[in-house]
């Protein structure tokens, strides 16, 4: 027995079409799958599409960008940084000859403040006022 032919002229709708009608909430509601890739590389490495799974957008960033590592950061402080780098640290060991190791290196490296890195610390008597 085959399914009821629905006349337009009777207002009548399939359910696919009333489904696709309903406010879903999209985006709201985006859940990145646990087995889906964050990072996939382009270029051999030196560029990369990275998910962001908090809206489920997806950017294109120069690897060596600062853009990149702001990125990185910005998903590592909303507590996505064990998954990034585990991540990061798959794409150096299947691409050895790729930036992908020196990324891991940054992310890895402890926080150095810029004013330390400088030798400006608050400790030091001036020499002037001496």
């Amino acid at each position: 027995m085959a399914g009821k032919v629905k006349n337009k002229d009777e207002g009548q709708q399939s359910k696919t079409a009333r489904a696709s009608m309903r406010g879903s909430g999209g985006r709201n509601e985006f859940i990145a799958a646990a087995d889906a890739p964050r990072i996939v590389p382009l270029g051999g490495g030196t560029h990369a599409y990275v998910l962001d799974p908090r809206d489920g957008k997806t950017r294109r960033f120069s690897v060596s960008s600062e853009a990149f590592f702001e990125m990185l950061a910005v998903l590592e402080s909303a507590g996505y940084g064990d998954r990034l780098k585990r991540d990061i640290a798959d794409l150096a060991a299947r691409y050895p000859v790729s930036p992908w190791t020196a990324v891991l290196a940054r992310l890895e490296a402890p926080a150095v403040d810029e004013a330390d890195a400088a030798g400006e610390t608050g400790d030091e008597p001036d020499e002037a006022a001496a």
